[in-house]
């Protein structure tokens, strides 16, 4: 889930500093366009989605909705996507055997969001490296791929800092056979993922995969991790998932450490073997500030925040045109409705993601006040902030998305070749606001943007148009 501020503030200190020569050259500002995730009718997707869902973390593997719940969200927010949570232990309990069952469920419900027009991202999900690293802690490996040397580890408040227990820091280490005596680990992680590839491959409604939630280089950090270990790793992986499936996106995340408050990352450029052209793109997350860790943003924190806004709306973006690939924000959110700014806060990032021109799934549809309902099941503030319109999927290159005074403004310019209709999302209102396309002219040489303007709808409830 979120390897946050908490930790860096101890992690810096604890484990191994960064080297200049591991470190892959600095992101730098600039104002190109970024990449575009496109679907197979080459239009531009702006996903909008939420993480489904926390409670997947648990022993079964699956997430608390059913298909009821998933009619709601189409209708109550107008999302478009979905990352849906995995956890390796449930694909392959033990080694090299699958729990297709396991999988047959994940499909049934991969099949509810299909059934919406939501496009699906399976994200192998992992926190604190798994539940048999430390009693009453993690999620995501199996017990059989857990080696810990027999080093101890106690669960910690807050949470984040268990990764700093020496059986956690071993259990990653030995996974990234930084000890030298696991090489099987990635191997058989790789293979695991081939094989949720081969059965994901021809369901329509799988958009890609996000290979796993913030990577933890255990005793190594930054530029001794990112470069020499976990871009090979996620070579290595593509490379696998390309032999069963040569179409769907590949989603990569930057180490949490650092990068979730804005910091450069090192990771390396990840070459898609894919004849007609990659299919990767950058999912870094955003937790700034340990908002989320009971925080405010109001006062000092907020401007703290705010500076770390401004990091990752340099950073990250400079690193996905150094990448070539398109951008995706993986998470964001898990403040409490109730804390100071939260509302600001929201509005904040949100504007962030449509200045950039990327997506968002945020964290997390699980009830309770951080999520898009409370516990008895009523709208909490960020389902009324997160219910907005926006161009679900647009036939040309996306060049803007504002939202002023209630009125939705897209603009993007019209690519040769592109088939099918522009769709927008937007709450459904007492009358269907009507998109209507204008032309704008272009400087010589270039095509003319287009532009739509929806709207007012501030006050009026999602829906999705398909």
């Amino acid at each position: 889930m979120r390897v946050r501020t908490a930790l860096g503030r101890v992690a810096l200190a604890a484990l191994t500093v960064t080297s200049p020569a591991l470190t892959a050259a600095p992101a730098r500002a600039q104002t190109a366009p970024l990449p575009a995730i496109t679907d197979d009718q080459g239009r531009t997707l702006l996903l909008h989605g939420l993480n489904t869902a926390g409670s997947a973390k648990g022993p079964d593997g699956l997430p608390w909705v059913k298909r009821e719940d998933v009619v709601r969200e189409a209708r109550e927010l107008g999302t478009n996507s979905v990352r849906y949570l995995v956890q390796w232990k449930n694909v392959e309990p033990e080694p090299g055997r699958y729990d297709d069952a396991y999988l047959d469920d994940v499909a049934e419900r991969v099949a509810w969001y299909g059934q919406q027009g939501m496009h699906v991202i399976l994200d192998m999900h992992q926190d604190i490296y798994g539940p048999a690293a430390c009693e009453g802690s993690g999620n995501g490996a199996p017990a059989w791929a857990t080696f810990t040397d027999g080093m101890p580890c106690t669960p910690q408040d807050p949470w984040v800092l268990t990764y700093l227990q020496p059986g956690i820091l071993r259990a990653y280490d030995n996974f990234w056979n930084n000890t030298g005596k696991h090489p099987e680990l990635v191997q058989r992680y790789t293979a695991m993922w081939q094989h949720v590839a081969r059965r994901f491959s021809r369901v329509p409604a799988v958009l890609g995969y996000d290979l796993m939630n913030e990577p933890f280089g255990g005793t190594r950090q930054f530029g001794f991790f990112e470069g020499p270990i976990l871009t090979p790793f996620y070579q290595g992986i593509v490379n696998a998932i390309r032999k069963v499936d040569g179409d769907n996106w590949v989603f990569v995340e930057p180490q949490a450490l650092g990068s979730n408050e804005g910091a450069e990352t090192s990771l390396g450029t990840v070459r898609d073997p894919r004849p007609s052209g990659p299919r990767i793109v950058l999912a870094p997350h955003f937790y700034p500030g340990g908002v989320d860790l009971g925080g405010s943003y109001d006062g000092v924190a907020k401007m703290l925040v705010q500076a770390q806004f401004t990091l990752w709306k340099r950073n990250m973006p400079a690193a996905a045109r150094r990448l070539n690939a398109p951008m995706w924000l993986g998470e964001v959110g898990g403040m409490g409705q109730d804390a100071p700014g939260a509302a600001d806060f929201t509005g904040d990032w949100l504007t962030m993601a449509d200045e950039l021109g990327i997506g968002w799934a945020y964290w997390s549809n699980d009830p309770g006040s951080s999520g898009i309902t409370d516990g008895k099941g009523e709208p909490t503030l960020f389902a009324k902030l997160l219910a907005r319109p926006y161009p679900r999927a647009v036939a040309g290159t996306l060049t803007s998305v504002t939202h002023t005074s209630g009125t939705l403004t897209v603009t993007w310019r019209n690519k040769p070749g592109v088939a099918g209709p522009r769709k927008s999302g937007s709450p459904p209102p007492r009358r269907s606001p009507r998109p209507t396309g204008t032309g704008r002219g272009g400087r010589p040489g270039t095509r003319p943007a287009t532009s739509c303007r929806c709207g007012p709808t501030l006050e009026r409830r999602p829906t999705a148009s398909r």
